[in-house]
């Protein structure tokens, strides 16, 4: 009841006050103030909000239908060089792993075989270095021949061929433990299939895993040829997927027209930010296009009063009703083509109590 009894009295003193200092034109619009004064005290009891006029990016917004998928470029399979059994295994389907993480061992009688190879060129290797050795020291001595000091340096460099080659072979296949061979991630990324288990056979075809990174994914669109044709690469987009709105920027538009659908395949490249894409996932493309500046104003804070829309423009004293030109409909927002310029202070809520105090109780209620 104190409430209402305020309310009241606040609304008497405005009523009172407009109609001392307000003015009267002359004619049709004779019975309107051209100013609602109004201290800054009474503006939030009244339900009065304030926004800034500010510009923001406009125009003709295209929505397509549009599908989640892999970054083929962030994406990779997991291959074992060798034939062998899969020893041992460390990650399993869905965990994220990170590039150069352990992620498997195989057994591979061809790693074996090598490694005891290259054992025994070894050495062949020391023997023929210790011959070499002594050679070179007998014949700088003159007690051996030349061909017996060439022919143990043409075996020495025979065996550290050998050996070099053989150690290079066996690093071809990658990093050893224990004797078994390592198998490491070679990207940053999630296992999105497991196809060994311990005990597997592997051959040099066969996929152990597939290890795909989210982070950035891509966004195919389908949007319809008439307004395929304004698009370009480059153009930043929106993918919507439930209730959530994440940046993309497309980068390919298909040549050709779907015969069926007459709609063009678009890509967009979205930064999966806090993993809210999912590949295979329905989402919408919003592809703004002929994007502009141009100032916006809520719905509400327009009036239509006497035929004209009024914007209430605050002033050091209360409000300036101001005549706007409007253009565009943009959702809950309209474009305001002239009469407001950015950074002037506006009454967005409360404007039908700020339209009353202008026109009358009686013709604010009537008013369309």
């Amino acid at each position: 009841m104190k409430l209402m009894l305020i309310t009241f009295f606040i609304f008497s003193v405005l009523a009172f006050s407009g109609e001392e200092h307000g003015h009267d034109h002359d004619g049709e619009h004779a019975h309107r103030k051209d100013f609602v004064e109004l201290e800054d005290k009474y503006i939030k009891d009244l339900g009065i909000k304030l926004e800034k006029v500010k510009k923001d990016f406009v125009g003709k917004t295209v929505k397509a239908p549009a599908e989640v998928e892999e970054n083929p470029l962030l994406s990779a399979m997991v291959t074992s060089p060798v034939e062998g059994i899969v020893k041992d295994i460390f990650v399993k389907e869905g965990d994220r792993v990170s590039k150069g993480d352990l992620i498997a061992l195989i057994y591979s009688p061809d790693i074996i075989d090598l490694k005891a190879e290259l054992d025994i060129a070894k050495v062949k290797l020391e023997t023929a270095k210790r011959i070499y050795e002594r050679d070179k020291q007998l014949y700088e001595q003159k007690l051996i021949k030349y061909t017996r000091y060439y022919t143990s340096l043409i075996e020495y460099e025979r065996a550290k061929g050998i050996y070099k080659a053989l150690n290079e072979k066996l690093k071809t296949y990658g990093e050893l433990k224990d004797g078994y061979l390592v198998i490491k991630s070679p990207i940053d990324g999630f296992i999105v299939e497991q196809l060994v288990i311990k005990g597997s056979p592997v051959g040099l075809d066969d996929i152990m895993f597939k290890i795909h990174s989210h982070e950035v994914l891509w966004v195919y669109g389908y949007v319809p040829y008439e307004s395929a044709r304004d698009l370009k690469e480059n153009t930043k987009g929106i993918v919507s997927v439930l209730g959530k709105r994440l940046p993309c920027t497309i980068d390919f538009i298909h040549h050709e027209v779907d015969e069926k659908t007459r709609r063009v395949k678009v890509r967009c490249i979205a930064k999966n930010k806090g993993h809210i894409l999912k590949p295979g996932a329905f989402v919408t493309l919003e592809i703004p296009l002929d994007r502009k500046k141009a100032i916006l104003v809520p719905k509400k804070a327009v009036q239509d009063i006497e035929g004209e829309n009024i914007v209430f423009v605050r002033k050091p004293k209360g409000f300036e009703p101001r005549e706007v030109v409007i253009g565009r409909e943009i959702d809950s927002y309209y474009e305001v083509i002239e009469g407001l310029k950015e950074g002037e202070l506006i009454a967005v809520e409360g404007t039908v109590f700020l339209k009353s105090k202008l026109v009358g109780v009686e013709a604010a209620g009537h008013a369309h």
